[in-house]
């Protein structure tokens, strides 16, 4: 992170009021908005908190990983990224690998003064830092089909010093769709058994240990069904990193915390698209012990069709 970067995280955690606001394309990203808004509880950095959770999926039955061109997603992230700003954020959280692999490439990112936090870069560091105390190690980069074809994670790596060779990267196609739908359900099942295979043909034997790094938020939903896979279809000695912990971490290891006993927490879920019941139901179990108010937030979402424009 650079130093304007850095000083402005800094500028936003001298604020006693602060408005945060996460994004992700669908609603794995409400994993780590839900341990944000539960860790504000714990270690207050603001008497009072505005938490946005923007859900910049495009289109009612269209992601991003299904329009054609990498320009075309760009441009539409780039939208959406101005929707956001009407929400005046003092920080914007890309909760989403796909999105933030985007971000470096659009017209928001040259002139905008909002400070940007990427999961990408934590991902990135996370693997890094497990490859390097554990030399023979390998490390699979889990991801949507964009987080892999645009190669950042394994770029990234290698500009760090990594070799090539220990760096595994699998698509998983559906995926989080499928997570959102029923994350104990056949059909992810079946996809994770599918996908760990085709990583495992690409891996083939390794005789050191191998990291499985989620770097898609809603993988972090199943992680312990991903291990189980890995460890049936490749080797015995797998750990799972998850950006997402991470990432919820960042404002909380630089903040003084402590700024009042109680704070004023008030959280939003709102939504271009209409989210399916289904997916509601399911997620909102998932991040209830952690933060009943985004669960209840996510319940009781606001549908703006005029979210953005593109």
């Amino acid at each position: 992170m650079d130093s304007a970067h850095e000083n402005g995280i800094k500028s936003v955690l001298d604020k006693k009021s602060a408005s945060i606001l996460i994004t992700d394309s669908g609603l794995g990203g409400l994993s780590i908005c839900a341990e944000v808004v539960s860790r504000l509880h714990r270690k207050p950095l603001f008497r009072d908190a505005s938490i946005t959770y923007f859900n910049a999926w495009p289109e009612q039955n269209r992601g991003y990983n299904k329009f054609e061109t990498i320009t075309e997603r760009i441009r539409i992230f780039d939208r959406a990224l101005v929707g956001m700003a009407a929400y005046h954020p003092d920080l914007i959280m890309i909760a989403c690998n796909t999105l933030s692999a985007l971000y470096d490439r659009t017209e928001f990112s040259d002139h905008s003064g909002i400070p940007v936090l990427g999961i990408i870069d934590f991902g990135v560091d996370l693997i890094h830092e497990a490859l390097v105390l554990a030399p023979g190690s390998k490390a699979l980069v889990l991801g949507t089909l964009t987080t892999i074809a645009e190669n950042r994670h394994k770029a990234l790596l290698i500009e760090k010093g990594i070799d090539a060779d220990r760096i595994i990267t699998q698509a998983c196609d559906g995926l989080a769709t499928a997570i959102e739908k029923d994350p104990e359900g056949e059909a992810v099942s079946r996809l994770t058994d599918r996908y760990i295979r085709e990583a495992a043909s690409k891996i083939g034997r390794t005789r050191g240990r191998l990291f499985v790094s989620l770097c898609c938020t809603h993988f972090g939903y199943i992680a312990p069904a991903i291990a189980q896979k890995a460890k049936q279809h490749i080797t015995e000695d797998v750990a799972v990193l998850n950006p997402n912990t991470v990432m919820s971490e960042f404002l909380f290891e630089r903040g003084k915390g402590g700024v009042c006993s109680k704070p004023t927490i008030d959280i939003k879920v709102v939504s271009k698209i209409v989210i399916d019941d289904i997916k509601i139901d399911s997620i909102s179990r998932l991040i209830k012990d952690i933060s009943p108010e985004t669960a209840e937030a996510l319940i009781n979402y606001d549908h703006k069709p005029d979210l953005f424009v593109f």
